[in-house]
Formats: C-alpha cells, sequence, structure tokens
C-alpha cells in the first residue's frame, strides 16, 4: 500500500535536488549530528564524493516513486487500478 501526493512544483525542485534517478539514502542533518565528530567527517565526505557502496541490504525504511510520464510503472499500475475501480462502480 502507498501514499499518492500531488506535490506542487516548488517543493518537488527541492526533493530533486536530493533524489535523483539512481538509488539515494537520505540522512537528515539532525540524525548526524548525534554521531561521533569522526563518524560526522566519514559521513560529510561520502555525501561529497556522491556514490557509496550500499545495497539495502533488505527493504529500506521509505520507498519513493516518481509519475514523470505516462510511460512510468507507476502511472500505469495506477491509472489501470482507477479504471477497473471506475467500471465497478458502473
Amino acid at each position: 500500500m502507498a501514499i499518492l501526493k500531488i506535490v506542487p512544483e516548488k517543493d518537488y525542485q527541492v526533493l530533486m535536488k536530493y533524489l535523483s534517478d539512481s538509488d539515494v539514502v537520505l540522512l537528515p542533518e539532525p540524525v548526524l549530528m548525534e554521531f561521533s565528530p569522526d563518524v560526522q567527517r566519514k559521513l560529510r565526505r561520502m555525501d561529497q564524493e556522491g556514490h557509496v557502496d550500499y545495497d539495502f541490504g533488505d527493504d529500506p525504511d521509505t520507498y519513493v516513486d516518481v509519475i514523470r510520464s505516462d510511460s512510468c510503472y507507476a502511472y500505469k499500475t495506477l491509472a489501470a487500478a482507477e479504471d477497473d475501480s471506475s467500471e465497478n462502480l458502473v
């Protein structure tokens, strides 16, 4: 189950600053500050380098999908589900 959110353009641009076409791990700054200074330096270096060797190990804490066109999986799936439910209402 997922939640569909329509994002205003201004907010979307901020999100896309952090999300990209590749897998992303987000680390909120308040959480970063809870780590030792040495760990903070290492994580900041990883942030600057861009890519890290990480495979999510299992399921990530949060999934994000972005509908960018009518050819993406999320659009096709949600549009088909809406079409099916509309038929059931008739």
